[in-house]
């Protein structure tokens, strides 16, 4: 399993000017990798020799590490994406479970609420249009195929939570009262875009004054997000929450 909590402090040595950087701090980092302390002892006995040496080996293990995580993170997103094909039918004809179909007070609704409607049928358009696309793409089409599925499978992640929150709005929404007044449905999905919100201040919260109860919140939060970001889950495994 890949220690994150490396990660970034690679790129940072390797984004640091040449004859700025702490030759022995990155020599460290290689070790705690790599294991290899015969090498590591080499670089700190003569520094300016084994320098391009350090950087060769700490730029290969950044590439790797940042092809790995990106796969991890695609794999995650792609689940998703299986689940939200499924539950729409992609394939077929189907309603979400908060779509009702059009209402019959449509023509008394205010224009903003009529608008959800309308640009619901948008949203479905371009998630079918790239799932198709997603679909297509193999090893033999694409030489990147992580890289090419990113993109799409992300766009789809976030049409279907902006297409669940407007029927969650539009079926719920009463009429006389404001829009932002209108109460949701439970969404666990439309949940977890505040999840990862909430998630941020709880982690720097917790990293000056952990306790377990704050820990419990985090990990539970941590748990409705389907793709955490890369420094969410860096910060998760520094403060040993995951």
């Amino acid at each position: 399993m890949i220690n994150l909590e490396l990660t970034p402090k690679i790129k940072e040595w390797l984004d640091t000017p040449a004859d700025q950087r702490d030759i022995a701090a990155g020599a460290e980092l290689l070790l705690r990798v790599n294991r290899n302390r015969i090498l590591y002892n080499n670089i700190l006995r003569n520094p300016a020799k084994h320098a391009p040496t350090l950087e060769y080996h700490l730029q290969k293990i950044l590439k790797q590490r940042l092809i790995d995580t990106t796969h991890e993170e695609v794999a995650r997103m792609m689940a998703t994406v299986d689940g939200i094909a499924e539950q729409h039918g992609f394939s077929r004809s189907t309603r979400s479970e908060f779509q009702r179909g059009k209402r019959a007070d449509h023509d008394m609704l205010p224009p903003e609420v009529q608008q959800l409607y309308i640009d619901n049928a948008d949203i479905m358009r371009r998630m079918r249009d790239a799932h198709t696309r997603l679909r297509m793409i193999n090893s033999t089409n694409s030489t990147c195929p992580d890289s090419d599925r990113y993109p799409l499978a992300k766009d789809i992640i976030k049409l279907d939570l902006q297409y669940r929150d407007n029927w969650n709005l539009y079926d719920h929404y009463v009429k006389g009262t404001p829009l932002a007044a209108t109460v949701r449905a439970v969404d666990a999905r439309t949940s977890a875009k505040n999840a990862a919100k909430t998630i941020n201040l709880l982690l720097g919260k917790y990293a000056k004054e952990p306790s377990q109860s704050m820990a419990d919140r985090i990990r539970k939060l941590y748990a409705q997000i389907p793709a955490p970001s890369e420094k969410v889950k860096a910060k998760m495994s520094e403060l040993k929450l995951s």
